[in-house]
C-alpha cells in the first residue's frame, strides 16, 4: 500500500461525498416541490368542495337585433368566487359576458349578462374554483 492507494481512496471518498451531497440537495428540492404541489392541490380541492351557486332566475331584454340575457345567482357556498376569472359557455361555446361585480362573496347575489339571438340555450358558468353551474335559457 503505497501513496497511490491512499490518494485513490481519498479521491473516491471525496467524490462520493460530493456526489451524495448533490443527490441529497436534489432530493430535498424535489420533496419541497412535491409538498408545495400537494398543499396547492388540497387548497384547490377545498375551494371546489366549498363552492356552491344557486341560479335564482334570468331576464331577457331586446337590444337592437339581439337579446341581452342576465342570469341572476346567489353564492350559497363559503368561498368567494372571482367572476372576472370565470367562463361562460353557451351551448358549449365560449362567449363574452359582463358581470355585476368582480367577486361573488358568500351569501351574496350577483349576475352575468351576455348577448345572443333567439332560441333555446344551455348556459354553463365555470367559476375560478373549478365549480360550474348549468341552466337552460329560452330567448
Amino acid at each position: 500500500m503505497g501513496f497511490s492507494y491512499v490518494a485513490a481512496v481519498a479521491i473516491l471518498l471525496s467524490s462520493s461525498l460530493i456526489f451524495f451531497g448533490i443527490i441529497y440537495s436534489d432530493y430535498v428540492h424535489s420533496e419541497t416541490q412535491l409538498s408545495n404541489a400537494q398543499n396547492d392541490q388540497n387548497k384547490q380541492m377545498y375551494d371546489y368542495i366549498n363552492s356552491k351557486v344557486k341560479i335564482t332566475g334570468y331576464n331577457v331584454s331586446p337590444y337592437n337585433s339581439v337579446y341581452n340575457v342576465t342570469i341572476n345567482m346567489t353564492n350559497t357556498g363559503s368561498i368567494s368566487l372571482g367572476l372576472m376569472n370565470s367562463n361562460l359557455l353557451l351551448n358549449g361555446s365560449l362567449v363574452n359576458f359582463s358581470y355585476s361585480a368582480e367577486y361573488l362573496f358568500p351569501m351574496a347575489n350577483g349576475s352575468v349578462t351576455f348577448q345572443t339571438g333567439a332560441g333555446d340555450y344551455q348556459v354553463e358558468i365555470a367559476f375560478n374554483t373549478g365549480y360550474n353551474v348549468i341552466t337552460e335559457v329560452k330567448v
